[in-house]
């Protein structure tokens, strides 16, 4: 599979000039939110940095930054927002100045030698060559109660990030960690039930529950076309939307081998990701997915396009698959739709469509939604009969940056819907288990409750100052449970041809109502560039209805020093 996304993607660049190429940035190290607030208070969208596909091109942030600071707004930027510019071009110095030495110079490097720039450990810019090299270090405590327990846990993390850039030709980035992570208690049950550990593929558990994994990600990156195309081969993770949440691929599962092609044109970014995917396996309970090894694909096509400057419209389509080992040629087709049309006609393989917007009312408010769209028939839709094969998900966000005319205070409303039975499917591979339902390592590739759910998500973030941020998230839902070996749709690992109480009458919460909550506050204070505190706590309950089981509750407090590290977050349900 490695070598058929890579000679896909050579074969697309042959015959013709290859340019300047980007490293991308990690979904989850603040760059993302960042960008999203400098465009919402400046009034406009960019045509050339779509923010609904993840992750994104270093020089297109560079670029990015540098007409924002240009923009000349009626307040202007706050204090804190030109300092966060400057850190952010930086991080991506090459693409900060035309001579690609656009990193902040130390007052005192380190034996003249190391941290000469303010961001990077070793950086090293000449004519022909680019490099890039930090350490990656973390530790993290937390202390945990439940009404079973107290117990204190220990995470740490070891590694090296680099990139590296050769005459404009071809360049690459890649991130080596070594993790010990011992998880808080209900992601250890869960990760116990689904036989899995949540965002890693590969790992080894220990005899006392805790998790050591080596997690290499990154890419090998080129501009096929200059200003035009670019191409991505490698293993890291992937997001599509505008919220905290997406509805059709999230960062949720792990990394994943992939290729990607970004096109560029006018108003217009269309990309096109091929991806390997890991099949369900060993599910505890669950003897419909006990397949023992092998692999299953999937290729999404997203295409964004400003319709004004303050609206934009996404479309997209996602289709997952299972071959002997290759992938489907057929599927190499970048044209959006097309294997909607095939599945019309017949096809196994399981396709989901959809629709995402955002828009900019006023400056400083942002407004999104996804609508995806699985399965339909109109006739039982409007007769309003519960169809169990009506399937589709709904997301609708509202962000308003420096609220109440409070500069650097950020509040973020969004609520989530998905009906049961979304992302399940029916096809057996040859060996008669399920490989072609929405997920990889045993988990839901977009959401992380999967289907059947209802969720509201509250986030507030305020940085006085540039090192200094706050954050504090509600996480609230309501979610149908399966029991009684019945399947209620909101388990994507299991079939809807076995088990199901009747295909009329299905509504959004489907089996026994589970009711979740999580409270939040985590405070990060930046020691030295790249270099973060972290102190903070959560408050988890999980309760079924009609005290089925007894209520689950965890509250928990930690606090940790990482380097060129993200925060390991344990609130995504």
């Amino acid at each position: 599979m490695r070598n058929t996304l890579l000679l896909t993607c050579l074969g697309l660049a042959s015959g013709v000039s290859t340019y300047a190429q980007s490293a991308h940035v990690d979904i989850n190290d603040g760059t993302y939110g960042f960008l999203n607030r400098i465009e919402t208070l400046s009034g406009s969208f960019s045509d050339y940095l779509h923010l609904s596909t993840q992750a994104l091109s270093r020089k297109d942030v560079a670029l990015y930054i540098k007409d924002a600071q240009r923009i000349n707004l009626k307040r202007g930027w706050s204090n804190v927002d030109n300092a966060l510019m400057s850190r952010y071009l930086s991080q991506n110095g090459e693409w900060a100045s035309e001579d690609g030495d656009g990193a902040l110079d130390s007052r005192n490097p380190v034996m003249g030698t190391f941290y000469k720039k303010k961001t990077d450990f070793i950086y090293h810019n000449s004519r022909n060559f680019f490099l890039s090299a930090n350490p990656v270090l973390g530790y993290q405590g937390i202390y945990e109660t439940t009404p079973q327990e107290k117990v204190f846990r220990n995470q740490y993390a070891a590694g090296a990030r680099i990139r590296v850039k050769y005459k404009d030709i071809i360049g690459a980035d890649l991130n080596f960690r070594y993790v010990h992570e011992e998880p808080v208690s209900y992601y250890a049950a869960y990760n116990q039930n689904r036989n899995t550990l949540i965002g890693v593929h590969d790992y080894k558990q220990q005899a006392n529950g805790s998790y050591d994994y080596i997690l290499p990600t990154g890419a090998i990156n080129a501009s096929v076309l200059r200003n035009y195309i670019s191409a991505s081969v490698g293993y890291d993770y992937q997001k599509i939307g505008d919220g905290y949440r997406s509805l059709i691929l999230s960062d949720f599962s792990g990394p994943v081998w992939y290729a990607k092609l970004s096109t560029k044109v006018w108003k217009f970014q269309y990309d096109n990701l091929y991806m390997r995917l890991s099949a369900d396996h060993h599910i505890p309970g669950n003897n419909l997915t006990n397949y023992s090894g092998g692999y299953k694909y999937a290729t999404a096509h997203h295409l964004s396009t400003n319709v004004t400057r303050w609206l934009n419209i996404g479309l997209y389509e996602m289709v997952v698959f299972n071959r002997t080992n290759h992938f489907e040629a057929g599927y190499m087709n970048p044209l959006i739709f097309y294997r909607a049309i095939e599945r019309s006609l017949g096809s196994p393989d399981k396709v989901a469509l959809g629709i995402n917007a955002k828009a900019i009312p006023v400056r400083g408010l942002g407004i999104y939604g996804q609508f995806l769209l699985n399965e339909f028939t109109a006739k039982e839709f409007f007769a309003n009969n519960g169809y169990m094969h009506n399937k589709w998900g709904a997301q609708l966000g509202l962000k308003y940056y420096d609220a109440f005319t409070v500069d650097n205070l950020d509040l973020q409303v969004e609520g989530n819907v998905v009906r049961p039975y979304t992302f399940q499917h029916l096809e057996k591979d040859n060996s008669g288990y399920i490989a072609s339902n929405f997920t990889n390592n045993n988990l839901p590739l977009a959401h992380p409750l999967g289907a059947g759910f209802r969720e509201l998500v509250f986030i507030a973030n305020y940085r006085p100052t540039a090192r200094l941020q706050i954050n504090a998230k509600a996480l609230y839902y309501q979610q149908g449970v399966d029991t009684g070996n019945l399947n209620f749709g909101n388990d994507l690992s299991k079939s809807y041809s076995q088990n199901i109480p009747g295909i009329f009458g299905v509504k959004m919460i489907h089996g026994a109502k589970a009711t979740g909550l999580s409270l939040s506050l985590n405070i990060s204070y930046e020691i030295a560039p790249n270099l973060n505190f972290d102190l903070g706590g959560t408050h988890r309950s999980y309760a079924l209805e009609h005290n089925i089981l007894p209520e689950q509750k965890s509250t928990y407090f930690y606090s940790g020093i990482r380097l060129n590290l993200n925060r390991k977050d344990y609130t995504a349900f």
